[in-house]
Parts: structure tokens; C-alpha cells; sequence
């Protein structure tokens, strides 16, 4: 079975910050981490979902809004 690209990120040594997680063509997949990884200290559900409605609701009415796939948060709350 092949593993998943972003399955492979090193998270014990990955820092808080927004990385390129990945590029497939003219597809590029952005990687924000607001928490460092494994370390107990994750974002709130609330946090996360008022994140994701905000930075959702700019992107899609910003001079970009054509070139936005998705915006979502990971399970892993960092």
C-alpha cells in the first residue's frame, strides 16, 4: 500500500509555523501549525472551528478566491 506523503512529516522534531506540505502540478498544499507537535499543548475544537471560518470566509472573498480548493484543519489540533 502506498503511504501517504504528509503521513511522513517528522512531527517529533516539526516547529509551529506554515510550511509547503506539498505541490502536485499547479496544486500547492500549505501546512499552518500553530502548536509544536506532541507536546500536549493542542488548539481548542472552538479555536480550530472559528479558525477555519474565518480564514475560510477571507480567502473566498479575497483576490485569491479564484485559486482556493480548500481550507480545513488537520485531526492532529497543532
Amino acid at each position: 500500500m502506498e503511504r501517504i506523503a504528509s503521513f511522513n512529516v517528522n512531527h517529533d522534531t516539526l516547529e509551529k509555523g506554515m510550511y509547503i506540505s506539498r505541490i502536485d502540478g499547479d496544486v500547492v498544499t500549505y501546512d499552518i501549525r500553530m502548536k509544536k507537535p506532541n507536546m500536549g499543548d493542542y488548539v481548542s475544537n472552538e479555536a480550530l472551528h472559528t479558525f477555519e471560518h474565518l480564514f475560510a470566509t477571507y480567502a473566498r472573498n479575497s483576490e485569491i478566491s479564484d485559486k482556493v480548493i480548500y481550507i480545513g484543519p488537520m485531526g492532529c489540533r497543532t
